[in-house]
């Protein structure tokens, strides 16, 4: 008689690696939309230190049936493509199904990178508008555990006088 190249034991964690793997393929539901994530609001914050910070009010969109929970999440924010602003928090609240939250987060600046776009920007003309993105890694627990999200555009400093 042959005996099979692997123990029991090595068998049985084979087994239930590829059981947890069916399982979680079988729970990916067609139809899935990734939720979004909108930047809603910007303020600076008081602070007697050297360094800024910022409130960044964050509203996260979601078009599913089923409710998403967020346990934590990591963020940053690029201006005219330099990383200026990061941050994280934890403690979320779940996004409702078919439905939307809004988060607030304080972040601080990179004075670095700050002052390679301010000295990038000296030698342009007038501009009233900057290109921004808004990246954040977000934790929801589970199986597929965490969730990617981006907004781009633009942010005018016209605006933010009023």
């Amino acid at each position: 008689m042959r005996k099979h190249p692997f123990s029991p034991h090595r068998r049985l964690f084979l087994l239930s690696a590829g059981a947890l793997l069916v399982s979680g393929c079988a729970g990916m539901r067609p139809g899935y939309e990734t939720p979004s994530l909108l930047l809603d609001s910007f303020r600076a914050l008081p602070s007697d230190s050297l360094s800024p910070r910022f409130l960044i009010g964050l509203r996260v969109v979601n078009p599913n049936p089923t409710p998403l929970p967020l346990r934590g999440m990591s963020y940053h924010v690029e201006l005219e493509g330099r990383r200026l602003i990061t941050g994280v928090a934890s403690d979320l609240k779940t996004v409702p199904a078919y439905g939307e939250q809004l988060i607030e987060v304080q972040a601080g600046i990179d004075l670095i990178n700050g002052l390679r776009l301010f000295n990038d920007l000296l030698g342009q003309t007038q501009r009233d508008t900057f290109r921004y993105t808004l990246k954040a890694r977000m934790d929801t627990g589970g199986l597929s555990r965490f969730l990617t999200l981006e907004e781009a555009g633009e942010i005018s400093l016209a605006g933010m006088g009023r």
